[in-house]
């Protein structure tokens, strides 16, 4: 299913071209018969001369309603251009033409509306203008039809090429993410909300659960109907109306998006490639507000040029735009830009990204990254989203593409088979970038060891924070690292194979000193901030202990050497030989302590394992 859009300047004869060529008179406010004039958008379809149904958008010509057109005229197929026969090309032609350019409209055809009220001389001039006109457009050499909408001259043969478009149009394509950008919202009696849009990107469902977003709100398909018959399946590149279940009218409007449930991520930033009209009184520069016409919803936004940090009207470059309010946007989308005062449209262009608060708009690197976007390839989109990081989650990765998941995996899949990543259970590594982070953790690694040789290695935060990746993906690449050996792991702290913890041979008597103090007492030694305090260097000289295992930090500042640990816990076995149930009581009483060691060494067995919790007492654990 394809839907058509008219465009052109006010009074050019839309409407009654859309009710010769479709019975349906797409003017529906009462303002708009009473003044001729259409205000708002207005919707019809018709049946194609080889019997396909297609939708119709009708959209205002008036300068004033301007944004109702762009709104209108989004997610269309192709356009029905119309000129009139007596006024010939006007401003809002152009308007419209630039406006359609923006939104990557790429076919149509023109209708020379007024037939009757030219003659033939002029109407041949007319004709030739239009040519002229369109000559460096996606209008060049499309056909050009004079008609008459009150007589029906012209009506047959401007189907006939509708009918021709309409059968060298592709399929709207079906990438799993339905999206429907809200044109219309109203209440039918006994119904409930009913929204109308065009359909893109995906299926709806009679039954399904839906997100209607920006905002948090959640409805059900109650209904849907296209062309005023209803249907439980809607495919996209169709004008459809659906009636919700589980909200009201007065929570939706215009510029809304019903989107599945899982794809209910918005964004406020952009940054997007723009083109700035040549008509344009002034050039685009940074923090100048504008408005963003991008579906049906039109945000105002602070726009600020990246490459050049000024766009001179007739030109283009990178501008991020951060928006006043978040919409549901897709990398290439396209969309319009106006200035909000006075109402008129500058220029226009495409999302090469979205985003929440990342400041790189001035890293040369991201700049390269927007650059290589513009030609929209799915390989690029997926090799310049690693190439932000060096790395992605596999969860989401490129959910925001208009691309399916199925295709973005299989681009994935190809760029492993090349060499370009690497793929893990959950996540997506550059292998560039794995030799820069493996080169960066070698550095700091050193660096630990040659300042605190005393310490076994460093933490995963630690070193996550050092090399400047998030904990989870570092978890992933120190796998990698340890797998092929250029790092070790000795407990919880990573360290260069070839690093082994000492201490310095001057630190040898207060090392013996401290020792003397843990061990005196075996089972109520010194609390671990205590036994620090005895000496100048007490916090190092503990700390290598617990890096290389010689004692064993419990929880609750207590500390044993290991060897008494692991008599503890064989102590704590042998008792369930004999008996069902330890209380913290009895473990006291068995090692000679009190209750401030008993308790923190039941908490470490139940972590081993080895006893297990049952109100007030333990029993034999798994490992017990």
């Amino acid at each position: 299913m394809y839907v058509m859009g008219t465009a052109g300047h006010v009074d050019h004869g839309k409407s009654s071209l859309v009710l010769a060529l479709s019975g349906i008179d797409p003017d529906r406010l009462p303002e708009e018969k009473e003044r001729g004039l259409t205000i708002d958008l207005g919707f019809a379809w018709m049946t194609t001369n080889s019997g396909l149904t297609i939708g119709i958008v009708d959209v205002p010509g008036h300068e004033r309603f301007v944004k109702n057109m762009i709104a209108g005229v989004g997610a269309i197929d192709f356009v029905l251009f119309v000129v009139a026969a007596d006024d010939g090309w006007m401003p809002q032609s152009t308007e419209h033409l630039a406006i359609l350019k923006y939104l990557n409209v790429k076919r149509g055809l023109v209708a020379v509306t007024k037939k009757a009220l030219a003659d033939p001389d002029w109407l041949q001039l007319v004709i030739d203008d239009v040519r002229q006109k369109t000559a460096d457009t996606f209008l060049r050499g499309a056909p050009i039809i004079a008609v008459d909408s009150l007589s029906g001259d012209g009506i047959d043969e401007l189907k006939s090429a509708i009918d021709q478009i309409v059968q060298d149009l592709p399929p709207s394509p079906d990438i799993g993410k339905p999206r429907l950008y809200i044109d219309r919202a109203f209440t039918i009696a006994g119904r409930g909300a009913v929204v109308t849009g065009t359909l893109t990107g995906g299926t709806l469902n009679s039954g399904q659960n839906l997100r209607i977003v920006p905002g948090d709100l959640r409805a059900r398909v109650r209904e849907l109907q296209m062309h005023g018959k209803p249907a439980e399946t809607a495919a996209p590149g169709q004008r459809v109306a659906v009636n919700l279940a589980g909200i009201e009218t007065g929570d939706l409007h215009r510029g809304q998006c019903l989107v599945a449930e899982s794809d209910a991520a918005t964004v406020d930033r952009l940054w997007a490639s723009v083109n700035i009209l040549v008509e344009a009184a002034q050039p685009l520069k940074a923090e100048r507000t504008v408005l963003v016409m991008l579906g049906t919803a039109e945000p105002e936004a602070s726009a600020y040029p990246i490459e050049p940090t000024v766009i001179s009207p007739g030109g283009e470059g990178l501008v991020e735009l951060r928006l006043s309010a978040p919409i549901k946007a897709r990398l290439g989308d396209h969309f319009v830009l106006r200035w909000p005062t006075p109402q008129v449209t500058i220029g226009g262009g495409t999302v090469l990204d979205v985003g929440g608060t990342r400041h790189l708009k001035r890293d040369p690197q991201f700049i390269a990254l927007l650059q290589r976007r513009r030609d929209g390839s799915l390989q690029t989109y997926c090799e310049t989203e690693i190439a932000k990081t060096g790395y992605a989650r596999h969860a989401g990765f490129l959910d925001h593409a208009p691309y399916s998941h199925e295709h973005v995996l299989a681009a994935l899949h190809e760029l492993e088979q090349s060499g370009r990543i690497l793929l893990t259970p959950g996540w997506i590594l550059d292998l560039a970038s794995i030799e820069h982070v493996r080169a960066r953790v070698h550095a700091v690694l050193a660096t630990a060891h040659r300042e605190r040789p005393s310490v076994a290695g460093i933490n995963l935060a630690h070193l996550a924070e050092q090399i400047g990746i998030e904990s989870e993906a570092m978890a992933e690449l120190t796998r990698l690292l340890e797998a092929e050996g250029a790092i070790a792991r000795t407990s919880d702290a990573y360290h260069l194979p070839s690093h082994q913890a000492q201490l310095p041979p001057e630190w040898s008597d207060e090392s013996q000193q401290l020792w003397r103090a843990l061990t005196k007492d075996v089972f109520q030694p010194p609390l671990r901030n205590d036994l620090e305090a005895l000496s100048a260097n007490g916090r190092a000289i503990v700390g290598y202990w617990v890096s290389t295992q010689k004692v064993v930090a419990i929880g609750g500042g207590v500390i044993f050497p290991t060897e008494t640990f692991s008599d503890i816990r064989q102590r704590v076995v042998t008792h369930f030989t004999k008996a069902q149930e330890l209380s913290a009581a009895e473990l006291r009483d068995m090692l000679g302590t009190t209750r401030k060691y008993a308790v923190p060494i039941l908490e470490a067995l139940d972590r081993e394992g080895v006893t297990r919790r049952v109100g007030d007492v333990r029993v034999r654990g798994e490992q017990g």
